[in-house]
């Protein structure tokens, strides 16, 4: 009987060549200043969007005017 190890080899090694054959071609693949702008807008959204939700959490429980049903809706939707 083969051990595990021989096994799993051999469960993975065809998708894997799959995997590099996809990654070589050059018609999928991006310039890498292309991914870096990608990559920082959308990090830069997710940092304001997190921040913005945290404001509406916080003047919510700071000021009391804001602790009515209608409001009470808005802040569920932000968080």
């Amino acid at each position: 009987m083969p051990d595990t190890f021989t096994l799993i080899k051999n469960r993975t090694e065809p998708r894997l060549e799959q995997l590099e054959l996809t990654l070589a071609t050059e018609e999928n693949s991006r310039p890498a200043w292309v991914i870096a702008t990608l990559a920082s807008v959308l990090i830069f959204t997710t940092v304001v969007d997190v921040l913005g939700n945290l404001l509406v959490i916080i003047s919510v429980f700071r000021n009391r005017k804001l602790r009515n049903s209608g409001k009470t809706f808005i802040q569920s939707g932000d968080a």
